[in-house]
């Protein structure tokens, strides 16, 4: 009589060890979801940051180029400022060829 008192026992013993693993299983999915959502968040936010960059980076190669072109119309223009202006406008260059 007492086999089946402890084969119930077991019984209830293997069970409540499946609910515990599907609980954690469970667990573990919400806790790999809301990592997963935060990790998107981060991603949709820097990818918009860099797009905002980019736009800045090409304003800037835009204005470089117009001043470049003043100064090109100017005569009386210092060595270094058109040394400086030329420069900032390949630099400006190089940058949009490697990132953009």
């Amino acid at each position: 009589m007492s086999e089946p008192k402890t084969e119930n026992k077991s019984k209830s013993k293997n069970e409540l060890k499946k609910i515990e693993n599907e609980q954690m299983y469970l667990e573990m999915c919400e806790q790999l979801k809301k990592k997963y959502d935060e990790l998107e968040y981060i991603k949709a936010k820097l990818t918009m940051q860099n797009t905002d960059l980019k736009k800045e980076i090409l304003t800037a190669y835009g204005l470089s180029r117009i001043l470049d072109n003043l100064i090109n119309n100017c005569f009386d223009v210092d060595m270094e400022v058109v040394c400086l202006s030329e420069s900032l406008r390949g630099h400006l260059s190089n940058v949009i060829d490697d990132i953009i």
